[in-house]
């Protein structure tokens, strides 16, 4: 037996503006707290320790000068925040192609699936190579800056 759909009707998911509202919502939180952070505190002059990682083991994990780096960016210092950490300053701008993406495929009323496992396992590999060759001594500059006076 087949239904007839009412006249008007929508096909798929809603389209529109309105859809966009949850990841700018996201978007602006995740700034909001950024420039909260930087106003209050600078990873620079004050040495608190974040990392549980490096406090018990002495290595530095892949996120270790993730703080200073967006401090450095923010305060328009891209060298530092280069040098505090690389693969977030390299991993921002695909996060933010991915999120735009998002957000577009929401307005037109697609489908928004997660990323690809292929996509999430390289960003594993890298993370875990990068936080191997940021330990090792050859590779000396890829570690963080130092906590307090950089």
């Amino acid at each position: 037996m087949r239904t007839e759909r009412p006249q008007g009707a929508p096909v798929g998911p809603a389209r529109g503006s309105r859809r966009a509202l949850l990841p700018l919502a996201l978007a602006a939180g995740g700034l909001a707290v950024a420039l909260l952070v930087q106003a209050v505190f600078d990873p620079f002059r004050t040495d608190v320790p974040l990392c549980p990682v490096y406090h018990l083991t002495g290595l530095h994990c892949p996120g270790c000068g993730a703080i200073r780096s967006v401090h450095a960016l923010l305060d328009g210092d891209l060298a530092l925040a280069l040098r505090s950490n690389a693969v977030l300053m390299v991993a921002l701008p695909a996060v933010a192609l991915g999120f735009g993406r998002w957000t577009l495929r929401r307005m037109r009323g697609l489908r928004t699936a997660a990323p690809p496992s292929s996509v999430v396992l390289a960003g594993a590999v890298i993370a875990v190579v990068f936080g191997i060759l940021r330990n090792l001594p050859f590779f000396w500059f890829l570690a963080p800056v130092s906590f307090v006076g950089a």
